[in-house]
């Protein structure tokens, strides 16, 4: 009986996915979410690197846009969504500097 309880207590509460990150969060990883939400023109400040009130609201509107609980912590399921609608910021190398070896070309 108490199996039976149980199975139908998850089928009608789902588990909610594991936050990976939340407000108070820090580094690179919070970095990336608010560098793929400016991407999206929903995060407007230079990305920080710290989860603060402005990253949760603007991954709250993207929780949103995308059809997800808006909860304002960023898990898989958000990430999934995010990865999907943009694009990784990959380090731009500075160009190769021209030799100058005396000739002009």
């Amino acid at each position: 009986m108490a199996l039976a309880a149980l199975a139908l207590a998850t089928a009608c509460h789902p588990p909610r996915p594991a936050p990976l990150l939340a407000p108070g969060a820090h580094g690179p990883a919070v970095r990336d979410l608010q560098t793929r939400l400016s991407q999206l023109g929903l995060f407007t400040r230079s990305p920080t690197g710290h989860y603060a009130a402005e990253t949760e609201r603007a991954l709250r509107t993207f929780q949103q846009q995308a059809g997800l609980p808006p909860t304002g912590t960023y898990t898989t399921a958000d990430r999934s969504a995010l990865n999907s609608r943009t694009h990784s910021q990959k380090p731009t190398l500075a160009p190769r500097n021209k030799i100058f070896d005396g000739s002009e070309n």
